[in-house]
């Protein structure tokens, strides 16, 4: 993407650099993926994403080649990180995406947008109405 980047690995670091790309519109914050199961990695992710003098959105990026089960599970999990939009990756490596309908409507969450391959920003895709649902519709067409 040809942007300045950071690592940081503790509240301090990520303050750090906030303070240093402020001048930016935007900043994206991409945390490092663990298991969503330790409470204390969500606690502690969630004090470190947490800065009231920051106005933030929270995306939370899932895999479409997840078990709708585990999906819904994973965004319980995060919930309390205040989840605004969703982003689903691996279209391309599923043909079930139920998933998709049934955490948004459920948990009244947007879809910000979905991937279809490895290439940034190439295969990131804004989900208009009509595409999916012709991808969710999809396997009953082809019947």
């Amino acid at each position: 993407l040809n942007v300045p980047i950071e690592v940081v690995y503790s509240k301090e670091d990520y303050d750090r650099a906030l303070q240093k790309f402020s001048k930016y519109d935007l900043i994206f914050v991409d945390t490092a993926g663990r298991n969503y199961r330790e409470k204390p990695y969500l606690n502690e992710l969630k004090h470190f994403i947490s800065t009231p003098t920051v106005a933030t959105e929270t995306f939370l990026v899932l895999s479409l080649t997840a078990k709708a089960s585990d999906i819904q599970h994973i965004y319980q999990q995060f919930r309390p990180l205040q989840i605004n939009q969703v982003i689903f990756t691996k279209i391309d490596e599923t043909d079930t995406y139920g998933a998709i309908l049934s955490l948004i409507v459920k948990n009244k969450l947007k879809l910000a947008y979905l991937t279809n391959g490895q290439n940034v920003p190439e295969d990131l895709l804004e989900p208009k109405p009509s595409e999916l649902a012709k991808l969710l519709l999809r396997r009953y067409s082809d019947a």
